[in-house]
C-alpha cells in the first residue's frame, strides 16, 4: 500500500498524529521536514492541507486524537501510518514522547514495531 492510497480518514489520522510526533520536541529538524515534504508529495499537496485542517478541527488536544485512532480499521493502512510516523519521529532521535506515542500506536492497532529500512515514505 502507498499513502496515495490513504482513504480521507486515515489521511487525517496520519497527518494529525506526523504533526503531533514532529512538533513532539519543539524544533522541527531539516530532515523531519524534509520527511514531511515526501508525504505531502505522495498525498498531494491539496490532500494534505485538507487533511491538516480537518485535524486540528477534530481534535483539539492529543485525548481526542487518541480515541479517534481505533476508528482505523484497515490492517494495511495501519501499518503504512506506524511506518510513517516511524520515520518521522528517527531523525534526531526519538524523545520520549515520541517513544511513547508510537509504542501507543502499535499497540492500539495490534501491530508490532519493525525496523525502518527504506526511509522513505510511499
Amino acid at each position: 500500500m502507498q499513502l496515495s492510497e490513504l482513504t480521507s480518514e486515515e489521511q487525517i489520522v496520519l497527518v494529525a498524529i506526523l504533526e503531533l510526533t514532529v512538533a513532539s520536541d519543539a524544533n522541527v529538524s531539516d530532515e523531519e521536514q524534509a520527511h514531511l515534504q515526501r508525504v505531502v508529495s505522495a498525498i498531494g499537496p491539496q490532500a494534505y492541507r485538507r487533511a491538516s485542517a480537518e485535524a486540528d478541527r477534530r481534535f483539539r488536544d492529543e485525548e481526542q486524537l487518541r480515541m479517534y485512532v481505533p476508528v482505523i480499521a484497515r490492517p494495511a493502512a495501519r501499518e503504512l501510518i506506524l511506518e510513517t510516523v516511524i520515520e518521522a519521529a528517527l531523525p534526531g532521535g526519538v524523545d520520549a514522547h515520541e517513544s511513547s506515542l508510537v509504542q501507543w500506536l502499535a499497540d492500539t492497532w495490534g501491530l508490532k514495531i519493525r525496523p525502518q529500512t527504506s526511509g522513505h515514505p510511499s
